[in-house]
Protein backbone atom coordinates (compact mmCIF):
# COMPACT_ATOMS: atom_id res chain seq x y z
CA UNK A 1 0.00 0.00 0.00
CA UNK A 2 1.65 3.45 -0.51
CA UNK A 3 2.31 5.98 1.73
CA UNK A 4 2.36 9.56 1.91
CA UNK A 5 4.48 12.49 4.35
CA UNK A 6 2.29 14.57 4.27
CA UNK A 7 1.81 16.78 7.97
CA UNK A 8 -1.21 15.71 9.66
CA UNK A 9 -3.27 18.67 10.80
CA UNK A 10 -5.87 18.87 13.45
CA UNK A 11 -8.73 21.83 14.24
CA UNK A 12 -9.78 22.73 17.72
CA UNK A 13 -10.79 25.93 18.93
CA UNK A 14 -12.79 29.03 17.76
CA UNK A 15 -10.50 31.93 18.88
CA UNK A 16 -12.63 34.72 17.97
CA UNK A 17 -15.35 36.20 15.69
CA UNK A 18 -16.72 38.96 14.00
CA UNK A 19 -19.42 39.98 12.30
CA UNK A 20 -19.10 43.13 9.40
CA UNK A 21 -21.89 45.94 8.15
CA UNK A 22 -21.75 44.58 4.67
CA UNK A 23 -22.19 48.48 3.39
CA UNK A 24 -19.88 50.30 5.48
CA UNK A 25 -17.16 47.25 6.50
CA UNK A 26 -17.77 48.71 10.17
CA UNK A 27 -17.19 45.41 12.93
CA UNK A 28 -20.56 45.51 14.27
CA UNK A 29 -19.74 42.63 17.28
CA UNK A 30 -17.01 40.93 18.43
CA UNK A 31 -16.66 38.15 20.60
CA UNK A 32 -13.74 35.46 21.62
CA UNK A 33 -15.70 33.82 24.31
CA UNK A 34 -17.15 31.12 22.11
CA UNK A 35 -18.72 27.58 23.65
CA UNK A 36 -19.33 26.33 20.49
CA UNK A 37 -19.21 26.57 16.75
CA UNK A 38 -20.01 25.15 14.24
CA UNK A 39 -20.41 25.37 10.23
CA UNK A 40 -22.53 22.92 8.47
CA UNK A 41 -22.78 22.53 4.95
CA UNK A 42 -25.47 20.59 3.49
CA UNK A 43 -26.90 19.71 -0.34
CA UNK A 44 -30.04 17.86 -1.43
CA UNK A 45 -28.84 14.57 -3.85
CA UNK A 46 -32.13 14.16 -6.09
CA UNK A 47 -32.25 10.59 -7.37
CA UNK A 48 -32.21 9.61 -11.01
CA UNK A 49 -33.55 6.44 -11.23
CA UNK A 50 -33.32 4.21 -14.55
CA UNK A 51 -32.57 0.70 -16.01
CA UNK A 52 -33.69 -2.82 -14.69
CA UNK A 53 -34.81 -2.46 -11.10
CA UNK A 54 -34.91 1.40 -11.34
CA UNK A 55 -31.31 1.45 -9.65
CA UNK A 56 -29.77 5.02 -8.92
CA UNK A 57 -28.07 6.29 -12.60
CA UNK A 58 -27.28 9.61 -10.68
CA UNK A 59 -27.83 11.79 -8.00
CA UNK A 60 -28.23 15.12 -8.98
CA UNK A 61 -27.38 18.08 -6.03
CA UNK A 62 -29.51 20.94 -5.21
CA UNK A 63 -30.47 23.08 -2.96
CA UNK A 64 -26.32 23.71 -1.24
CA UNK A 65 -26.72 25.43 1.83
CA UNK A 66 -23.95 26.01 4.41
CA UNK A 67 -25.37 26.94 8.20
CA UNK A 68 -23.67 28.53 10.97
CA UNK A 69 -24.06 27.56 14.47
CA UNK A 70 -21.90 30.01 17.26
CA UNK A 71 -22.78 30.74 20.92
CA UNK A 72 -21.04 33.16 22.45
CA UNK A 73 -20.82 32.93 26.73
CA UNK A 74 -20.91 36.62 26.95
CA UNK A 75 -24.20 38.91 26.52
CA UNK A 76 -24.64 40.90 23.39
CA UNK A 77 -27.47 43.21 23.07
CA UNK A 78 -26.25 44.19 19.66
CA UNK A 79 -26.41 40.57 18.45
CA UNK A 80 -29.52 39.49 20.02
CA UNK A 81 -31.19 42.61 17.97
CA UNK A 82 -29.53 41.82 14.37
CA UNK A 83 -30.74 38.03 15.28
CA UNK A 84 -34.45 39.32 15.39
CA UNK A 85 -33.79 42.85 13.18
CA UNK A 86 -34.87 44.26 15.83
CA UNK A 87 -33.91 48.61 15.92
CA UNK A 88 -31.24 49.58 18.48
CA UNK A 89 -31.35 52.91 19.79
CA UNK A 90 -30.05 54.72 23.70
CA UNK A 91 -32.72 56.53 25.62
CA UNK A 92 -35.13 54.24 26.98
CA UNK A 93 -37.00 54.51 29.92
CA UNK A 94 -36.07 52.93 33.27
CA UNK A 95 -37.67 52.87 36.61
CA UNK A 96 -36.16 54.89 39.67
CA UNK A 97 -37.36 55.86 42.58
CA UNK A 98 -36.83 58.59 45.20
CA UNK A 99 -38.12 59.62 48.80
CA UNK A 100 -40.83 62.12 49.81
CA UNK A 101 -41.66 64.32 52.77
CA UNK A 102 -45.15 65.29 51.84
CA UNK A 103 -45.82 68.66 53.50
CA UNK A 104 -49.44 68.51 52.87
CA UNK A 105 -51.95 66.16 51.57
CA UNK A 106 -50.24 66.28 47.94
CA UNK A 107 -47.20 64.55 46.71
CA UNK A 108 -44.78 66.67 44.44
CA UNK A 109 -41.68 64.83 43.51
CA UNK A 110 -37.89 66.45 42.61
CA UNK A 111 -37.57 66.77 38.28
CA UNK A 112 -33.70 67.72 38.62
CA UNK A 113 -32.91 64.11 37.72
CA UNK A 114 -35.21 63.77 34.89
CA UNK A 115 -38.70 64.10 34.14
CA UNK A 116 -41.30 61.40 34.48
CA UNK A 117 -42.26 59.77 31.44
CA UNK A 118 -44.48 56.89 29.99
CA UNK A 119 -43.23 53.36 30.55
CA UNK A 120 -42.51 51.63 26.89
CA UNK A 121 -45.62 50.14 25.72
CA UNK A 122 -48.00 52.24 27.96
CA UNK A 123 -50.09 55.20 26.83
CA UNK A 124 -49.69 58.02 30.34
CA UNK A 125 -46.89 58.28 32.88
CA UNK A 126 -47.67 56.53 36.03
CA UNK A 127 -46.04 55.89 39.45
CA UNK A 128 -46.23 53.82 42.05
CA UNK A 129 -46.19 55.21 46.02
CA UNK A 130 -45.46 53.26 49.29
CA UNK A 131 -45.20 54.94 52.75
CA UNK A 132 -41.42 54.29 53.96
CA UNK A 133 -41.09 52.42 57.35
CA UNK A 134 -45.06 50.90 57.11
CA UNK A 135 -46.58 47.70 57.24
CA UNK A 136 -49.97 48.44 56.23
CA UNK A 137 -51.36 48.33 52.79
CA UNK A 138 -50.30 51.38 51.33
CA UNK A 139 -46.59 50.52 51.99
CA UNK A 140 -47.07 46.98 49.34
CA UNK A 141 -50.38 48.78 47.72
CA UNK A 142 -49.74 48.53 43.91
CA UNK A 143 -51.93 51.13 42.87
CA UNK A 144 -51.07 53.37 39.83
CA UNK A 145 -51.00 56.74 40.16
CA UNK A 146 -50.93 59.64 37.43
CA UNK A 147 -47.77 61.85 37.21
CA UNK A 148 -47.08 64.69 35.23
CA UNK A 149 -44.35 66.26 33.96
CA UNK A 150 -43.40 68.37 36.67
CA UNK A 151 -43.36 65.69 39.01
CA UNK A 152 -46.77 66.12 40.54
CA UNK A 153 -48.83 62.71 42.09
CA UNK A 154 -52.34 62.79 40.93
CA UNK A 155 -55.22 61.11 42.94
CA UNK A 156 -53.19 60.09 46.34
CA UNK A 157 -53.98 61.72 49.45
CA UNK A 158 -50.45 62.25 51.20
CA UNK A 159 -50.22 62.42 55.53
CA UNK A 160 -48.32 65.39 56.19
CA UNK A 161 -44.51 65.08 57.59
CA UNK A 162 -45.04 61.58 56.35
CA UNK A 163 -41.99 59.98 54.16
CA UNK A 164 -43.46 57.98 50.78
CA UNK A 165 -40.96 56.53 48.52
CA UNK A 166 -42.10 57.29 44.70
CA UNK A 167 -41.38 54.34 41.39
CA UNK A 168 -41.81 56.06 38.32
CA UNK A 169 -40.21 55.91 34.58
CA UNK A 170 -37.31 58.21 33.50
CA UNK A 171 -35.61 58.57 30.74
CA UNK A 172 -31.85 57.22 30.62
CA UNK A 173 -29.79 58.55 27.83
CA UNK A 174 -27.33 55.45 28.39
CA UNK A 175 -30.00 53.04 28.34
CA UNK A 176 -30.28 50.95 25.17
CA UNK A 177 -33.26 49.73 24.12
CA UNK A 178 -34.30 46.58 21.07
CA UNK A 179 -37.57 47.19 19.61
CA UNK A 180 -38.77 43.72 18.23
CA UNK A 181 -41.67 44.21 15.73
CA UNK A 182 -44.15 41.23 14.20
CA UNK A 183 -42.17 42.78 10.92
CA UNK A 184 -39.24 40.73 12.35
CA UNK A 185 -36.59 40.37 9.18
CA UNK A 186 -32.86 39.04 10.69
CA UNK A 187 -29.64 41.26 9.85
CA UNK A 188 -27.40 40.29 7.25
CA UNK A 189 -23.75 41.11 7.70
CA UNK A 190 -19.95 39.66 6.55
CA UNK A 191 -18.91 36.96 9.20
CA UNK A 192 -15.66 35.98 9.79
CA UNK A 193 -13.88 33.40 12.82
CA UNK A 194 -10.95 31.91 13.61
CA UNK A 195 -10.01 29.24 14.21
CA UNK A 196 -6.45 26.80 15.93
CA UNK A 197 -4.78 24.46 13.88
CA UNK A 198 -2.32 22.10 15.33
CA UNK A 199 -0.18 19.31 14.26
CA UNK A 200 1.42 16.15 16.03
CA UNK A 201 4.75 17.76 15.58
CA UNK A 202 5.66 20.43 17.88
CA UNK A 203 6.79 23.95 16.05
CA UNK A 204 9.65 26.35 16.90
CA UNK A 205 11.81 25.75 19.82
CA UNK A 206 9.76 26.12 23.15
CA UNK A 207 6.47 26.35 21.11
CA UNK A 208 2.89 24.55 21.41
CA UNK A 209 1.57 22.11 18.63
CA UNK A 210 -0.21 25.09 16.99
CA UNK A 211 0.42 25.20 13.44
CA UNK A 212 -1.86 27.81 11.99
CA UNK A 213 -5.10 29.46 11.76
CA UNK A 214 -8.44 28.26 9.70
CA UNK A 215 -10.86 31.41 8.51
CA UNK A 216 -14.19 30.77 7.87
CA UNK A 217 -16.02 33.68 5.92
CA UNK A 218 -19.80 33.95 5.25
CA UNK A 219 -19.64 37.25 2.90
CA UNK A 220 -23.41 37.30 3.45
CA UNK A 221 -25.07 35.37 6.47
CA UNK A 222 -28.56 35.86 7.16
CA UNK A 223 -29.08 35.28 11.01
CA UNK A 224 -32.21 33.19 11.63
CA UNK A 225 -33.82 34.95 14.55
CA UNK A 226 -32.55 33.19 17.51
CA UNK A 227 -32.64 36.32 20.12
CA UNK A 228 -33.94 35.30 23.05
CA UNK A 229 -32.93 35.90 26.59
CA UNK A 230 -32.52 33.11 29.24
CA UNK A 231 -32.84 34.40 33.16
CA UNK A 232 -32.50 30.95 34.64
CA UNK A 233 -31.09 30.65 37.92
CA UNK A 234 -28.37 28.33 37.50
CA UNK A 235 -28.16 29.09 33.55
CA UNK A 236 -26.02 32.25 32.30
CA UNK A 237 -27.44 33.21 29.07
CA UNK A 238 -25.69 32.74 25.77
CA UNK A 239 -25.41 35.04 22.82
CA UNK A 240 -26.59 32.96 19.83
CA UNK A 241 -25.15 33.60 16.34
CA UNK A 242 -26.99 31.11 13.92
CA UNK A 243 -28.18 31.84 10.72
CA UNK A 244 -27.56 30.64 7.28
CA UNK A 245 -25.20 31.49 4.24
CA UNK A 246 -26.79 33.42 1.49
CA UNK A 247 -25.87 32.81 -2.30
CA UNK A 248 -23.26 35.57 -2.84
CA UNK A 249 -22.58 37.52 -6.01
CA UNK A 250 -19.07 38.33 -7.02
CA UNK A 251 -18.84 42.04 -7.38
CA UNK A 252 -15.74 41.85 -9.83
CA UNK A 253 -16.05 40.18 -13.12
CA UNK A 254 -13.49 37.16 -13.59
CA UNK A 255 -11.64 36.62 -16.65
CA UNK A 256 -12.70 33.27 -17.21
CA UNK A 257 -14.66 32.19 -20.34
CA UNK A 258 -15.08 28.36 -19.52
CA UNK A 259 -19.15 27.88 -19.09
CA UNK A 260 -18.59 24.87 -16.30
CA UNK A 261 -15.58 26.87 -14.21
CA UNK A 262 -17.19 28.30 -11.38
CA UNK A 263 -20.57 27.54 -11.73
CA UNK A 264 -22.96 29.09 -8.90
CA UNK A 265 -22.77 31.59 -6.15
CA UNK A 266 -20.34 31.71 -3.26
CA UNK A 267 -21.86 30.73 0.21
CA UNK A 268 -18.77 30.58 2.24
CA UNK A 269 -15.14 30.29 1.89
CA UNK A 270 -12.43 28.50 4.32
CA UNK A 271 -8.98 29.54 4.55
CA UNK A 272 -6.09 28.10 6.36
CA UNK A 273 -2.87 30.34 6.96
CA UNK A 274 -0.14 29.02 8.81
CA UNK A 275 1.63 30.14 12.04
CA UNK A 276 5.12 30.31 10.33
CA UNK A 277 4.93 34.06 8.62
CA UNK A 278 7.65 32.68 5.98
CA UNK A 279 5.18 31.67 2.73
CA UNK A 280 7.20 28.38 1.80
CA UNK A 281 7.31 29.21 -2.00
CA UNK A 282 9.07 26.69 -4.10
CA UNK A 283 9.24 28.35 -7.32
CA UNK A 284 6.74 30.10 -9.88
CA UNK A 285 5.12 29.20 -13.19
CA UNK A 286 4.50 31.62 -15.98
CA UNK A 287 2.02 29.69 -17.45
CA UNK A 288 0.87 26.61 -17.88
CA UNK A 289 3.41 24.89 -20.87
CA UNK A 290 5.63 27.71 -20.30
CA UNK A 291 4.75 28.34 -24.00
CA UNK A 292 2.10 30.64 -25.86
CA UNK A 293 1.24 31.57 -29.07
CA UNK A 294 -0.12 34.96 -30.48
CA UNK A 295 -1.44 36.58 -33.47
CA UNK A 296 0.65 39.89 -34.71
CA UNK A 297 -1.41 42.64 -33.02
CA UNK A 298 -3.86 40.37 -31.07
CA UNK A 299 -3.33 39.98 -27.08
CA UNK A 300 -2.59 37.41 -24.92
CA UNK A 301 -3.17 37.62 -20.80
CA UNK A 302 -0.31 35.59 -18.94
CA UNK A 303 -1.75 33.56 -15.99
CA UNK A 304 1.12 33.04 -13.75
CA UNK A 305 0.87 30.21 -10.41
CA UNK A 306 2.97 30.31 -7.34
CA UNK A 307 4.31 26.86 -6.31
CA UNK A 308 3.51 26.54 -2.87
CA UNK A 309 5.14 23.00 -1.09
CA UNK A 310 4.83 20.75 -4.63
CA UNK A 311 1.37 23.26 -5.47
CA UNK A 312 0.21 25.27 -7.63
CA UNK A 313 -1.28 28.34 -5.68
CA UNK A 314 -3.80 29.53 -7.77
CA UNK A 315 -5.84 32.42 -7.33
CA UNK A 316 -2.72 35.11 -7.00
CA UNK A 317 -3.63 38.11 -9.35
CA UNK A 318 -1.54 38.73 -12.45
CA UNK A 319 -1.07 41.99 -11.27
CA UNK A 320 1.26 40.61 -8.19
CA UNK A 321 4.11 39.64 -10.28
CA UNK A 322 5.99 41.65 -12.95
CA UNK A 323 7.31 41.04 -16.61
CA UNK A 324 9.55 41.87 -18.82
CA UNK A 325 10.08 41.04 -23.05
CA UNK A 326 13.30 40.00 -24.60
CA UNK A 327 12.01 41.43 -27.89
CA UNK A 328 9.89 44.02 -27.78
CA UNK A 329 9.87 44.24 -31.34
CA UNK A 330 8.42 40.63 -31.35
CA UNK A 331 6.07 41.04 -28.11
CA UNK A 332 5.54 43.18 -26.37
CA UNK A 333 3.98 42.57 -22.61
CA UNK A 334 2.97 45.23 -20.03
CA UNK A 335 4.99 44.74 -16.81
CA UNK A 336 2.76 44.73 -13.81
CA UNK A 337 -0.57 43.48 -16.05
CA UNK A 338 1.18 40.37 -18.19
CA UNK A 339 -0.71 40.99 -21.15
CA UNK A 340 1.07 40.30 -24.11
CA UNK A 341 0.39 42.08 -27.37
CA UNK A 342 1.74 40.57 -30.61
CA UNK A 343 4.16 42.82 -32.80
CA UNK A 344 5.31 41.18 -35.17
CA UNK A 345 6.59 37.34 -36.49
CA UNK A 346 8.91 35.48 -34.68
CA UNK A 347 9.53 34.47 -31.07
CA UNK A 348 10.46 36.54 -27.99
CA UNK A 349 10.93 35.36 -24.05
CA UNK A 350 8.90 36.51 -21.27
CA UNK A 351 10.68 36.68 -18.24
CA UNK A 352 7.76 36.63 -15.28
CA UNK A 353 9.09 37.51 -11.69
CA UNK A 354 7.72 37.09 -8.11
CA UNK A 355 8.77 38.64 -5.29
CA UNK A 356 8.13 37.25 -1.68
CA UNK A 357 9.78 37.32 1.85
CA UNK A 358 13.13 38.63 0.34
CA UNK A 359 13.49 36.33 -2.09
CA UNK A 360 12.59 36.83 -5.92
CA UNK A 361 11.32 33.85 -8.12
CA UNK A 362 11.30 33.69 -12.13
CA UNK A 363 10.27 31.71 -14.67
CA UNK A 364 10.58 31.78 -18.64
CA UNK A 365 7.40 31.73 -21.13
CA UNK A 366 8.37 31.85 -24.67
CA UNK A 367 5.96 33.66 -27.10
CA UNK A 368 5.22 32.41 -30.44
CA UNK A 369 3.84 35.55 -32.72
CA UNK A 370 2.30 34.33 -35.71
CA UNK A 371 1.16 36.60 -38.90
Amino acid sequence: MITFTDEKLYLKGTAKAILLDKASGDIVYYSDKFQTANYQTSVTMGEIRAGLGNGIAALLPSDAAVNVNFTAADFSLAAKSMQVGAARTFGAPVMVCQTVTASGSTLTINTADGAPVAALGMAKAVCWVQEVGASSLIATDGTAYEITGAGAVSGFSATASKTYKVTYFVTRANAEVATITTAMDPFVGYFMSEMAVYSNAGGSANEGTRKGTLYGIIPALKFGADGGVVGDQTTADTTSLTGQALAYDEEIVSAGCNECSGAGNTLAYYIYVPCDSAQGIDGILGELGSAVSVAVSETYQLNPYVIVNGKLGAGVPASDFSYSSSATGKANVGASTGLITGVSTGEAVITVSYTADGTTYTDLVTVTVTS
